[in-house]
């Protein structure tokens, strides 16, 4: 850094958006004369891609601060640290450390912490580029440097034990930025586990300077009305469920949002019905509950109803499958009335057990009115008809599920079940939202200012505080700035890439890439049909539109054996379908990643890694310079 930069440095990586909500990331840097800039980074997330796009995951560009094979780290991150485990939070971490990317410490909570490592396992990262991650919560402070400290703080979350970070940076001593980054949160009780809580919050916050407030503006458009309770919640799914008594319950959650699963096991408990959960990674999700019911946790026992002193088993009516033979016992063992399935598809996933049963073909009947048949689409166990009811949660988001959701409801709806939306008023609400409101966001701020270490000089006018809107699109950044403005709250809107440089209690805006000229890295994966999963991983730089622009390197876990022959004529078909590929892209074509996939052939029984570089990402992210041809590929294979 130059010296007319000294001082603290906030660039919004990804989060603040045109149109979708995802790849949260913010960089903190701190400079002082004759000494090392420090920085840390909050977040790592990825951006929900469209199904068109056939991107796996898209996120911001970070070759220029974690060490990696490909481009020069410039301007090394000291530390990561990760308020809560949703992928558009942390969802780009697994596949930088598949790229080989060298990730600094990460701090973060129990939880988040297993949540990263899982993701990884699943995608074979090698050992020695799984990062070390350090449990944190409320009342430790990291010192990044001597001079930049970052302190975690509970929020309330959809999701388990979610955080929120203080970083304080001092100049010669003294104070020259207070930055309260809320993370996704809100101010009401959870069903277990820490949570946001007044009392707790105004001590923490006693000792510590405030300049910039960085709040969470999703949900910024809903008032008081539009949110309901955990408990009400409970109370709404109960309700509506009661009026169909005989029929199969279906109920999608999103995997992580392990809160409103309790609130979905607690109804199938108040109903008497057996849940089955389905997906993969809500199992996770289960396992820590069962884990904290197991241990007796008087939380949940109360959550459940249970006085202290009873016996509680909840494998008695909780269930997971890890196949089709384990939903088969249970529908074999359950009549419709008994049945509860929660699974995936809350978000519209193309892949999702809501997006294969509403692939079903309409059932037809016998003489008695039984199910005869279903055709051949659809799952192969599980039969949608008129004895089964969905019941949606979670509320379509723009630009993300309000295309996917709604057409899948609506063949589930053709073929005869029954489709409870979640809705506008309190009745209608069947989850908690896990982002504050316009008045939780209102109170966070006057918590904030009313007790901070500076809250005198605040009040009395000789000290500002700042608040940007993070974590949204345009209608919703503005959503939050516009409840500040309206009180002469001090505000600014930033869009990513750009910064905020604060020195000496002065805050300037520096404006960065319009949103024309921002530009992703979205990786295609494909597996090596027959030979597991997460083989091939193409890195592309992308648009805002997610079209490809270039290709930057591709990284291919090749199978291989002991056989010296195998593994020559493995290499030997890499290097020449990435050839081909290369070939082409000089011609102004691309070759998809499937088509490559196509000529690579292996050994089940090793694996290496290898990777293909082709060019560097900077002149691309700034220029955009290659043209374009009119048939420039949208999906696969002219798709």
């Amino acid at each position: 850094m130059v010296k007319d930069t000294y001082g603290t440095q906030v660039k919004f990586l990804g989060g603040n958006n045109e149109n979708r909500i995802g790849a949260n990331s913010i960089l903190i840097e701190h400079s002082e004369q004759g000494k090392k800039t420090t920085r840390v980074m909050i977040d790592s997330g990825s951006l929900f891609a469209p199904d068109y796009s056939e991107y796996a995951a898209v996120f911001a560009d970070m070759s220029s601060y974690f060490e990696n094979p490909y481009h020069p780290c410039e301007y090394p991150v000291d530390a990561l640290f990760i308020t809560h485990c949703h992928e558009d939070h942390i969802g780009a971490l697994a596949y930088f450390a598949v790229a080989k990317y060298k990730l600094p410490k990460i701090y973060t909570s129990e939880y988040t912490k297993d949540m990263i490592l899982s993701q990884m396992k699943k995608l074979n990262v090698p050992q020695e580029f799984i990062p070390e991650i350090e449990i944190v919560s409320q009342g430790q402070t990291v010192d990044a440097s001597d001079n930049t400290h970052v302190s975690p703080f509970s929020v309330s979350h959809s999701t388990h034990s979610a955080l929120g970070f203080h970083i304080h940076t001092t100049t010669d001593g003294q104070i020259n930025a207070g930055l309260l980054c809320t993370g996704d949160y809100h101010l009401d009780k959870v069903p277990f586990g820490k949570c946001f809580e007044e009392e707790s919050f105004a001590k923490f916050i006693s000792d510590k300077p405030v300049t910039h407030i960085l709040t969470d503006s999703t949900s910024a458009t809903m008032d008081e009305s539009q949110t309901v309770t955990c408990e009400q919640a409970v109370d709404n799914v109960v309700r509506e469920l009661e009026k169909h008594p005989e029929k199969q319950v279906f109920a999608p959650v999103i995997s992580r949002s392990v809160q409103n699963l309790a609130i979905h096991l607690k109804a199938a408990y108040r109903l008497g019905r057996h849940v089955l959960i389905i997906s993969p990674a809500l199992r996770d999700s289960y396992n820590i509950l069962r884990k904290r019911l197991k241990d007796n946790d008087p939380e949940l026992l109360k959550m459940f109803g249970v006085k202290e002193g009873e016996e509680f088993d909840i494998d008695s009516f909780v269930h997971t499958a890890n196949n089709n033979a384990d939903i088969q016992n249970l529908t074999n063992k359950y009549s419709y009335g008994k049945r509860y399935f929660i699974h995936s598809g809350a978000m519209g996933e193309e892949t999702s057990l809501l997006a294969v049963l509403a692939g079903q073909n309409k059932v037809t009947y016998d003489e008695k009115g039984k199910v005869k048949g279903k055709g051949l689409s659809g799952h192969p166990v599980l039969t949608v008809d008129t004895n089964s009811v969905f019941i949606i949660s979670q509320r379509a988001i723009p630009g993300i599920s309000d295309v996917s959701l709604p057409i899948y409801l609506n063949k589930l709806q053709a073929i005869g079940a029954t489709v409870i939306k979640n809705g506008d008023t309190p009745d209608q609400k069947f989850q908690r939202s896990g982002h504050a409101n316009k008045a939780e966001v209102q109170k966070l701020y006057d918590l904030t200012v009313q007790h901070c270490a500076n809250a005198k000089q605040i009040q009395d006018g000789t000290q500002k505080v700042t608040v940007v809107a993070i974590h949204g699109s345009v209608e919703q950044l503005e959503a939050q700035n516009q409840i500040f403005e309206n009180k002469h709250v001090q505000t600014m809107l930033c869009r990513n890439t750009d910064i905020l440089r604060i020195t000496n209690g002065n805050t300037k805006q520096i404006l960065g890439l319009s949103f024309e000229n921002q530009s992703w890295i979205g990786i295609e994966k494909h597996s090596m049909s027959g030979y597991g999963v997460d083989d091939v991983f193409s890195f592309d730089v992308c648009d805002k539109n997610f079209i490809k622009i270039k290709n930057l390197f591709t990284v291919i876990n090749i199978s291989t054996s002991a056989n010296p022959h195998a593994h020559k004529e493995n290499s030997y078909r890499v290097a020449k379908a990435l050839e081909t590929a290369l070939k082409l892209e000089e011609e102004g074509t691309f070759m998809s990643n499937i088509q490559i996939r196509n000529q690579v052939r292996g050994d089940k029984r090793g694996r290496v890694v290898e990777e293909y570089s082709y060019e560097d990402l900077e002149e691309l992210r700034n220029t955009h310079s290659k043209p374009r041809k009119k048939n420039y590929r949208r999906g696969y294979d002219g798709r």
